[in-house]
């Protein structure tokens, strides 16, 4: 999305000029907008004239430019919630009692300078209902997420201009409490919301919407620099993990057959994700192709970004490769990341099991208690296993060799196999380290033993050959034995779950799966759009957490439903007030920071 140009007053045509109403007193507003892929855009605001004496000469008034009231749009005029408020403003100032005096304890302060003004510049409209801003909006819910995420809002402040980061941050807050919203449901959500209150200007229709994607997608750069910022201030434990997100569009660049078709027997895309684990929040997204493999757009996605000296990389065995591990230890930094079963050097470690240590590692079952696990390990190095695999593959040979030596007749010559010689890696330093979690161990073995007889796969013998490796995990690094110990390895590697975590909440509370999106450039703003709500989750989770001693455990869904019953409505006299709710919920939004009768007066005042 283009940055947008100074927005200089220019004169309209004529022709636009003609169309603003008759009844205020008003000007248009031309506005130059351009980026490389639209070419150059003027959009028409009509604004509101004030006159207001001049403070150098108390004599005269001046012109100066007030609200906007709507804009020029289709060849006509298209007016904005606040120019239908005002008229409605006159209409009830007409029928008042008394020119000087409002019936609303919460607008007691508007002045009486306010209030001519208003009448001044409104008259009596018949308005269908449908045009009428609505009388009831949900609040409660809303207010808590605005009260706790305001630190996302100011970081979005940064890189875009004001309107576009409110949109990007109204949008995210809709998904966050509403579910993944199409374009077609999103001004529905944002009118019934307090958010059409705090932000009336903004275009949230289905195809500006559809249009602000697609303008995120093909403006990269700047949702860029944005990730870019947030990563530089990140923890530098950071987690990068795949997602499949299901294509139901048979129209979709992106969507191809991958590696979960046999799942769900469909083509998918690929959504790349960076994760700092230690503040629960994302860094970076991008969605690639369905059938790329993890390890290929990992590359794409660590060349996008500037990652900050001694960043601790936590990734999965999908994104291991020489390559990428040349690239996880760039700039002083490292990784944690399982070693495949197909290897050389896992093959090598696996072929012993002996451990020689063990340490224990504080889990967390689903009541929130916690316990102890003890984790055996043993430690290599990548060069002594590719040694060992180096004699392990000699010898296999040698005795192949010898079979074929007895079994060769007399005076003929044996056709001998050849020695191979294993591809070395280039950094035969990296430590290998296998662990076992005891636990897991003693589970999967009961598991496998309650299947025995069930089919041709569960058997005695079966169960004798794979139970040794269960629970098992080979993992490799570049940190050396003097920066981390074994236990501080597994621990770390750990924390990758975290990410894991994040793609759940994403997949089954925000529903952000199935998606029928076709194009390309709204699917990468869509994919954008994921951190922010993703940031919004974890600021607000943080603010529900602060709150737990007073308001006891609570998860997010709970706490929105339980503030989502206080509704706020305006009265006759443009009062707005809150309906009742029990003194327990009311603790809640006090802990959460949420001011109600404070709201009120600024919803009456229009300043929400």
């Amino acid at each position: 999305m283009a940055r947008p140009s100074s927005s200089g007053q220019y004169t309209a045509p004529a022709e636009i000029q003609a169309l603003k109403p008759k009844d205020v007193r008003c000007s248009i507003k031309v506005v130059h907008a351009s980026n490389k892929h639209h070419g150059s855009t003027k959009h028409y605001y009509v604004c509101e004239d004030l006159f207001v004496t001049d403070e150098k000469n108390p004599n005269r008034k001046k012109r100066q430019t007030g609200k906007t009231i709507g804009k020029i749009e289709g060849g006509k005029f298209v007016p904005n919630n606040y120019y239908i408020e005002l008229k409605k403003s006159e209409a009830d100032l007409e029928d008042s009692p008394t020119k000087n005096e409002t019936s609303a304890p919460e607008i007691a302060s508007a002045s009486e300078k306010e209030i001519k003004t208003i009448k001044q510049s409104a008259i009596n409209m018949n308005l269908d209902m449908c045009e009428i801003d609505l009388q009831i909006k949900n609040y409660g819910e809303y207010a808590m997420v605005l009260e706790s995420t305001s630190s996302v809002l100011k970081n979005l402040e940064k890189h875009f201009s004001d309107n576009d980061a409110r949109m990007i941050y109204a949008m995210s807050i809709i998904h966050f409490i509403e579910e993944y919203t199409p374009a077609s449901y999103m001004k529905d959500l944002y009118d019934q919301s307090v958010l059409s209150n705090k932000w009336p200007s903004l275009a949230i229709s289905e195809n500006k919407v559809g249009e602000f994607l697609v303008l995120l997608g093909t403006h990269p750069l700047i949702c860029s620099e944005y990730a870019q910022d947030i990563i530089t201030q990140s923890s530098g434990m950071t987690a990068i993990d795949g997602h499949v997100v299901l294509s139901c569009s048979r129209q979709n660049d992106l969507a191809d057959y991958g590696n979960k078709y046999h799942t769900i027997g469909n083509k998918q895309m690929n959504m790349l994700q960076a994760y700092d684990v230690e503040n629960c929040i994302p860094l970076a997204s991008k969605v690639y192709e369905g059938g790329l493999p993890d390890k290929t757009s990992v590359q794409d996605l660590l060349s996008e970004y500037s990652f900050p000296n001694n960043t601790c990389f936590l990734v999965d065995m999908g994104f291991y490769s020489e390559e990428d591990l040349g690239l996880y230890r760039e700039g002083n930094n490292h990784f944690v990341i399982p070693v495949p079963e197909n290897t050389s050097i896992s093959k090598a470690m696996r072929s012993n099991l002996k451990f020689t240590g063990r340490f224990t590692y504080t889990k967390t079952d689903e009541n929130g208690a916690s316990y102890d696990d003890i984790i055996e390990y043993r430690e290599s190095t990548v060069k002594e296993l590719e040694n060992l695999y180096q004699t392990m593959i000699d010898n296999e040979t040698d005795r192949k060799n010898a079979e074929i030596i007895a079994a060769c007749p007399k005076g003929e010559k044996p056709k001998l196999i050849q020695h191979r010689k294993i591809q070395r890696s280039l950094y035969p330093d990296d430590r290998v380290i296998m662990c076992r979690d005891s636990d897991m161990h003693e589970k999967m073995v009961q598991d496998f033993k309650e299947q025995i007889g069930t089919d041709k796969n569960h058997t005695e013998e079966r169960l004798a050959e794979v139970a040794p490796f269960f629970g098992l995990i080979l993992l490799r690094t570049n940190f050396t034995v003097a920066e981390k110990k074994p236990s501080e390895i597994y621990h770390s590697y750990k924390k990758r779950w975290r990410i894991e975590t994040h793609y759940n909440f994403l997949e089954n509370t925000i529903k952000f799966c199935g998606l029928k999106q076709e194009n390309y450039y709204a699917m990468q703003g869509l994919s954008f759009l994921t951190v922010t709500f993703g940031q919004i989750k974890s600021a607000y989770m943080k603010k529900l957490k602060s709150a737990e001693e007073k308001i006891g455990k609570m998860s997010i869904k709970e706490s929105l439903a339980k503030a989502g019953r206080i509704k706020v409505s305006q009265h006759k006299d443009k009062t707005w007030h809150a309906n009742i709710t029990v003194k327990k919920n009311a603790d809640m939004f006090q802990e959460m920071g949420v001011d109600i009768s404070g709201d009120l007066k600024k919803l009456a005042l229009q300043i929400y």
